[in-house]
């Protein structure tokens, strides 16, 4: 968000994330700019807008839906192709899905859920990364922690954005393991999560310098207090350009709510991994939006079975994982 690619921790670390909404609405945040604007018509785009926001060109676009029926697109009154914003994100995860070793042939039928589902349980297929994730698997058994730190920043340093975070969430979830099987205790556990919280705080700092996309507010609630896979989200938002205003862990909401809008984010992105109840979770999520601008989409990284039994306002939106988000951003923001 199954894949946190994962805003979700579980026991503190990075564990999958799983939809709860998988159609839910992006409410307000599909925006074309203003120079894709006359490309527009009645919240569709035109096939130039599309490659765009997916960096697949034209002439492949038309190729996918001749050859493949990957598209159907509707049809103006003048015959230009009109396409929704659902074939932006279908197309996302096709192409991430492509990358990965997938065929189209095994693609063009799926719907959009089923995508997603695939693109979850299929691993980037790198031989750098797996590598990464044997050393700092060994480092952790080894109980080796400035290896670990040393690792982990080479990952963030040397490996594409989304990549560096699929290791991260690897080797915290091994570190989490670990802990569940009595192979480690909780003193090393705190160590090793310091020194990721560390290495990949400073992996989105170092980012900062090149934000030229909206800032986006990152947080978790009050009686929250695991943010490691929020801070993967951060530096996720940060490698794609935006600029990050992290508020960390346990925000009470209606303090959140006012600072985010005095700091006019684009959007708040929480992480909620366990919880008081459906209940308390509800409260807080309703206080935030009713503290909150209409214009400011809330974005949830959260586990299927942490939101069971929740209702959420209808502006809010549940992610499936890091990809989910960086497609989210695509979606409202533009590539």
């Amino acid at each position: 968000m199954e894949g946190l690619n994962k805003l979700q921790l579980c026991n503190g670390y990075a564990e999958s994330v799983g939809a709860v909404a998988s159609h839910a609405p992006v409410h307000g945040v599909f925006r074309p700019s203003k120079r894709g604007a006359r490309r527009t018509v009645g919240g569709t785009i035109d096939i130039s807008r599309l490659s765009q926001l997916t960096g697949v060109n034209v002439s492949t676009l038309r190729s996918w839906e001749s050859r493949h029926g990957l598209l159907r697109p509707a049809r103006s009154s003048g015959g230009y192709r009109l396409y929704a914003p659902e074939d932006v994100e279908r197309l996302l995860v096709i192409k991430d899905l492509l990358a990965r070793g997938s065929r189209l042939p095994e693609l063009k039928n799926l719907s959009l859920d089923e995508l997603k589902a695939l693109h979850a349980a299929a691993p980037a297929d790198d031989p750098f990364s797996r590598d990464a994730i044997i050393h700092l698997e060994r480092a952790v058994d080894e109980r080796d922690v400035d290896r670990f730190a040393i690792l982990l920043r080479m990952s963030f340093a040397s490996l594409p954005a989304a990549v560096a975070v699929d290791v991260f969430s690897h080797a915290l979830r091994h570190v989490g393991r670990r802990w569940e099987e009595g192979v480690i205790g909780v003193g090393l556990e705190h160590r090793l999560s310091a020194r990721a919280r560390e290495v990949v705080q400073s992996a989105t700092q170092a980012l900062a310098p090149a934000a030229h996309r909206p800032a986006l507010a990152f947080a978790t609630l009050s009686g929250e207090q695991h943010e490691l896979g929020l801070l993967a989200g951060a530096y996720t938002a940060a490698a794609l350009g935006h600029a990050v205003i992290y508020y960390g862990a346990g925000m009470p909401p209606s303090d959140l709510a006012r600072n985010v809008g005095e700091s006019s984010a684009a959007a708040l992105i929480l992480s909620i991994v366990h919880a008081d109840g459906p209940g308390a979770i509800e409260r807080q999520i309703a206080e935030v939006v009713a503290h909150l601008s209409v214009a400011t989409p809330v974005w949830i990284g959260a586990h299927a079975r942490t939101l069971a039994g929740v209702t959420l306002p209808e502006r809010v939106v549940v992610m499936s994982g890091y990809a989910d988000l960086r497609r989210r951003l695509t979606l409202a923001f533009g590539a």
